[in-house]
C-alpha cells in the first residue's frame, strides 16, 4: 500500500497538477494507495506520526518541496517501518537535488512506483532552548537562515513559481540580506573540543547534503550516509567579495576562498551574543543564542532508483 502526502500548494498549485497525473498512473496500472491532501501547516507531521505508529511497514511518497519532507521526517515515529519516495513539486526541492534524484515528477513517478534502488540515510537533529527539530538537507545559524525566512515571506515567490524559476528568489533575498545584515562574533565548536572563534560572522551551515536555499552546494562533499555533518563557516569577508563569491557556491567553487571553513564533524554547537535567525531544511526554527546539531539516532530508507 502506498500512502501519498501531498501539498496542492506547492509550486504555486503545481502539486495538485502532478497529483493528478500521479493518481491516473496508480488507477490505470491498479496500484493499492492512499492520498492525503494537505490543507493546513503541520498537517503531514500528523500524518506521517498516525501511519508510522501502525504495526505494519508503510511506504509514504511526498508531493511537495523540502518543508513538506521536512514535517514528515519530524512526524515518524518509528523509521524502521517508513521507507520514503519524494516526487518533487516545491520551488527549492534541495532533497531531490541533494540526493541525485532526477527532477522530472514523471520520473520520479516510475522510480517510486516500481522502485529498484534505496539508500539509508542520516537524519538530523537540531537542539536549543528545549526544542528539538529534524532535518534531512541541512541547518543553518545566521545569514543562511535569514535568507530562507525571508524567502518564506516574500511576495515574488508565488510569481517566480508561475513561470518555474522558483528557486530565483533565494539568489535574490540573498543579495539584499547579504548587502544589510550584521555580520556576528560567533563562536563554533566541534566535536566538544575544537573552537572556532569568528569575528564577522555571516552564517555557519550544518549539511546533510550537498546544496540548500535552492542549489547552493555550500558542502559539495556531503554524503547523506556518512554519519557526520559537513559545516560552511563564512567568516571575515568584505561583502563586496562575499557577493562576488556567491554565484561561486552555486557550483561549489567556493570552498578556496579564505574565509570560507569547510570541514566535518559528528556535533557542533553555535552561541552568540544575541538571538540568531535559525532554519531547518530552509523552515524556520526560531531565534536562539545557543544551538547544537548532531546527527539522529534514527536512520531513513529513501527511494532512489
Amino acid at each position: 500500500m502506498y500512502y501519498f502526502i501531498i501539498n496542492p500548494t506547492s509550486s504555486s498549485g503545481g502539486g495538485q497538477k502532478i497529483w493528478d497525473h500521479t493518481e491516473e498512473v496508480l488507477q490505470t496500472e491498479n496500484i493499492p494507495y492512499e492520498a492525503f491532501l494537505l490543507s493546513r501547516d503541520g498537517e503531514a507531521a500528523v500524518l506521517a506520526r498516525k501511519l508510522s505508529g501502525r504495526q505494519e511497514a508503510c511506504t509514504i511518497i511526498v508531493i511537495g518541496g523540502d518543508g513538506t519532507i521536512n514535517e514528515v521526517i519530524n512526524g515518524i515515529r518509528d523509521f524502521s517501518k517508513v521507507t520514503l519516495g519524494c516526487i518533487p513539486s516545491g520551488s527549492g526541492n534541495d532533497f531531490i537535488r541533494g540526493m541525485r534524484l532526477s527532477s522530472s515528477p514523471d520520473d520520479m513517478i516510475r522510480i517510486v512506483l516500481h522502485p529498484q534502488k534505496y539508500q539509508e540515510i542520516n537524519i538530523g537533529k537540531v537542539s536549543a532552548e528545549g526544542k528539538t527539530r529534524r532535518f534531512a538537507v541541512s541547518a543553518g545559524m545566521g545569514f543562511d537562515a535569514d535568507v530562507c525566512y525571508g524567502v518564506m515571506h516574500s511576495r515574488m515567490k508565488s510569481l517566480l513559481n508561475r513561470f518555474h524559476a522558483g528557486h530565483l528568489i533565494y539568489t535574490a533575498v540573498a543579495v539584499r540580506q547579504m548587502l544589510t545584515m550584521k555580520r556576528q562574533p560567533l563562536r563554533v565548536v566541534v566535536d566538544g573540543s575544537r573552537l572556532i572563534s569568528c569575528q564577522k560572522g555571516y552564517f555557519t551551515a550544518i549539511m546533510n547534503l550537498p546544496c540548500e536555499g535552492g542549489g547552493f552546494i555550500f558542502c559539495p562533499k556531503a554524503q547523506p550516509d556518512d554519519d557526520l555533518l559537513d559545516l560552511c563557516i563564512v567568516d571575515r569577508l568584505p561583502r563586496l567579495v562575499a557577493l562576488l563569491c556567491f554565484p561561486l557556491a552555486y557550483f561549489g567553487k567556493h570552498t578556496f576562498i579564505k574565509g570560507v571553513q569547510i570541514l566535518q564533524c559528528r556535533k557542533v554547537t553555535i552561541q552568540n551574543e544575541e538571538p540568531l535567525c535559525v532554519h531547518v531544511d530552509g523552515e524556520h526554527f526560531g531565534y536562539f543564542k545557543k544551538i547544537t546539531v548532531q546527527p539522529s539516532v534514527h536512520k531513513l530508507t529513501v527511494i532512489t532508483g
